[in-house]
């Protein structure tokens, strides 16, 4: 087999059930993940709080215990509803752990804007978007489902 159709196969395995890489052995899958209540609540949370000059909120000592517990703001970068600093030389952990939500985080969360109902990710990164969306309000309907995340995601999407 040649490198390309090693990759359209892989790429086959990835975008159906998942499965271990032949050459390495790596678990994959391409995940579809959808907005639900606690990501919006996060949002939102973000979104009322001050921060400093610049908008940047110091998560870890400032977020209620539910948002920290929850670790759910991190998954909004997907949509580019948050942007979080850059570590810098102060900081031992691996992330700076301050966040600010962007311009569409913003708006989203104001109701002025609809964002994809779903990302597609593969290794972290997003592959797609669904072509449904979704606005804040919407978000309270939809609770985490393991299932759904786990599960054969949906197999029309348009890539960003």
């Amino acid at each position: 087999m040649d490198r390309q159709q090693l990759r359209d196969q892989w790429r086959h395995t990835i975008d159906d059930e998942g499965g271990h890489c032949p050459v390495c052995d790596r678990w994959g899958r391409v995940y579809a993940r959808g907005i639900n209540n606690t990501m919006a609540r996060a949002l939102i949370w973000l979104y009322q709080q001050t921060g400093d000059k610049d908008g940047w909120v110091d998560v870890p000592t400032t977020a209620p215990q539910w948002l920290v517990r929850s670790n759910q703001l991190a998954t909004l970068h997907w949509w580019g509803l948050v942007e979080r600093k850059s570590k810098d030389e102060t900081h031992r952990a691996k992330f700076s752990g301050i966040w600010r939500s962007t311009k569409l985080g913003r708006e989203f969360a104001q109701g002025e804007v609809r964002v994809p109902k779903k990302v597609f990710t593969y290794m972290g990164n997003v592959e797609g978007t669904s072509t449904e969306e979704v606005s804040i309000s919407e978000c309270f309907k939809e609770v985490f489902s393991y299932e759904e995340v786990m599960g054969k995601y949906e197999q029309q999407r348009l890539f960003s």
